[in-house]
């Protein structure tokens, strides 16, 4: 059998360095030689002892860096700092040598210092990708993003070609600055250079998530999962982009594999709870939430929990324990207009309130409702987002509105700058502050205008609304691809105008450039809307205008079964909306299938008896 040599450890280099020096005792590089390599067996006290014998004969900087360093592993920060301070005046144009300083120094707290060190290391090697990297990590730490971008740039652009570390650093910091799409070339870069490392296939994948390119995203992650053992961020990563592309059971697959490899993390826990509460598992979600609540009390994750929890109690109609855990959400989107006011407690109070939206139009439109009773307790400045602003306004002439207006209790504003109010609030914490657990119905809030010279035809004017916001993360999952529509469009006797703004397909009337006044005169002349979960099916609720809704598997809380009266089957928010759903969890061109028909088959007997549909 062949013997095989044992690997040159570093036992074995500083065993020979001695009996070297016993053939040249005091030789000072030979002393420094067995000091780096005490250094590396963690012989700190060793190190010492060889540079300090090396120091006394040859006073060079390197020698003293050593020293420095080994004296500062010891203990003596004060004694190291001192020799790493000799190590920079023995040796001035060594870049080395103020680097370990600035090391020191920043270690040190000597934030001012340290910088100078590692700007004067920088003078001397300006074209060095490495020294650039090293003030760009600085800089991040101290928490300085705009001149730690300039610096990883710099690194970057003079980094060979086929460096890994420069683009690695650039594209983590800007991922992090929240720069994804400046990121996203940086790791494709990567990518490239190492086609065959997870890590590089699975950073990419998360880049690609992040700029909503979800099939690609699929594809590089799936890939890293190929080429080694995954980890539990690649495998939540994965889990995400197949909820946003509606693959809930491949999602469900990799989140159980994720948890089961980190069962106490965190995010995991919000995930996969997201995704069992999407899947009808709400119990199952709801345990996941209160467990990640309690075990990381006073965290982010906490307070995202319970914001998830809060979506699971108003699905099930448990609104006074939701409305109160929906505030969780304040924390997670960006702060309300006017931080110098203090928050509205739901009080009488004789000084004006200012309520703001904070998310989409359609939850602007939906709370909207809670408006007059808010102006019952105090004086109410309206803050209206601009493209709703004239709606609004002219919807004031309803009764809805008019003994509010009449005495002088409720005011619209432009800008939150405007309005003299002391306190504020947002819509959608009315109902909390408001007591008011049940949404309720009192009509139309929002104007019906009148049909200017719109002559009555045989065939019924349908809206038709297949797709929302692409920007939204699981708009892949609520909207609707055009060409699943055709057994709608088929139907015969049907007028189609189109309540999307985008491309208005062959065949459709198309929805006129305007805001939502413009939109809302366009659903006033029709017979009936059927839209996917967009602001437009808000619109036409808050109008009372009949619409049907195609609704996703595991849609939004304010569709489930909590949300409608038993008795009367009717919706607690708009009591005209007829819900066509998913029925299972299929991926959505699957998915789409079967409501699409229904709701074909609704409209077919429909336009054989247009008088069913309720005129307004």
């Amino acid at each position: 059998m062949q013997d095989h040599a044992a690997p040159y450890s570093a036992e074995d280099a500083f065993r020979d360095l001695k009996i070297r020096l016993a053939e040249q005792p005091g030789d000072p590089v030979l002393l420094h030689a067995l000091a780096r390599a005490a250094f590396d067996l963690q012989r700190y006290d060793l190190a010492v002892a060889y540079a300090g014998l090396a120091v006394k004969t040859d006073p060079r900087g390197a020698f003293h860096i050593t020293l420095g360093l080994a004296l500062r592993c010891l203990g003596h920060a004060a004694a190291g700092l001192s020799a790493l301070r000799v190590a920079a005046l023995t040796d001035p144009d060594n870049p080395s040598t103020h680097l370990a300083l600035f090391e020191a120094l920043e270690a040190d707290g000597e934030i001012v210092d340290a910088e100078a060190e590692l700007r004067f290391a920088l003078e001397l090697r300006p074209m060095e990708a490495g020294y650039h990297l090293v003030l760009a990590r600085f800089l991040e730490r101290q928490g300085r993003f705009p001149d730690a971008r300039e610096a990883a740039r710099r690194a970057t652009r003079l980094a060979a070609s086929d460096d890994v570390a420069s683009r690695q650093n650039e594209a983590q910091l800007l991922a992090r600055m929240g720069e994804v799409q400046a990121a996203e070339p940086l790791f494709a870069r990567i990518r490239d250079l190492q086609p065959d490392d997870p890590a590089a296939l699975a950073n990419h994948g998360a880049m690609l998530f992040e700029l909503g390119r979800f099939d690609q995203a699929a594809d590089a992650l799936e890939q890293s999962v190929e080429h080694a053992p995954p980890t539990a961020e690649t495998l939540t990563n994965l889990g995400l982009v197949r909820m946003a592309v509606g693959d809930l059971a491949g999602a469900d697959e990799v989140f159980s594999q994720a948890e089961s490899m980190k069962p106490e993390d965190a995010r995991i826990m919000l995930n996969r709870g997201t995704l069992l509460n999407d899947l009808g598992r709400r119990q199952d979600a709801e345990k996941l939430f209160r467990r990640v609540m309690a075990e990381y009390a006073g965290t982010p994750d906490a307070v995202r929990a319970r914001f998830n929890l809060a979506t699971v109690e108003l699905a099930e109609g448990r609104f006074e324990e939701g409305w109160g855990d929906f505030e969780a959400r304040k924390t997670l989107v960006r702060p309300l207009p006017r931080v110098d006011l203090a928050d509205w407690d739901g009080t009488e109070r004789a000084g004006p309130v200012l309520l703001c939206g904070e998310q989409g139009l359609g939850d602007f439109i939906q709370f909207l409702r809670f408006v007059p009773q808010a102006a019952a307790r105090a004086p109410v400045t309206l803050l209206v987002p601009e493209t709703l602003h004239r709606l609004v306004e002219d919807s004031f002439e309803l009764p809805f509105w008019q003994e509010m207006r009449r005495i002088g209790r409720l005011k619209l504003c432009s800008s939150a700058t405007d309005s003299k109010a002391t306190v504020r609030a947002s819509v959608l914490s009315l109902p909390r502050l408001l007591g008011e657990n049940l949404p309720g119905w009192g009509g139309p809030y929002l104007l019906f205008y009148p049909e200017k010279s719109l002559k009555r035809k045989k065939a019924l004017r349908v809206g038709l609304c297949w797709a929302g916001n692409p920007n939204y993360r699981f708009d892949r999952r609520r909207s609707i691809d055009f060409d699943l529509l055709a057994p709608l469009l088929n139907v015969p006797g049907i007028q189609w105008v189109s309540l999307t703004a985008i491309k208005t397909p062959d065949g459709l009337e198309p929805l006129p450039e305007g805001d939502m006044a413009s939109t809302a005169a366009v659903i006033s002349s029709l017979d009936l809307v059927i839209s996917v979960d967009t602001a437009i099916a808000h619109l036409a609720g808050a109008m009372g205008k009949p619409f049907w809704l195609l609704n996703r598997f595991g849609g939004d809380w304010r569709w489930a079964e909590g949300n409608w009266d038993q008795r009367t089957g009717r919706h607690l928010w708009y009591p005209q909306v007829r819900l066509f759903e998913q029925q299972t969890s299929d991926l959505p061109r699957v998915a789409w299938r079967d409501p699409v028909s229904e709701v074909a088959a609704a409209l077919t007997e429909m336009a054989s008896r247009p008088s069913s549909i309720e005129r307004h």
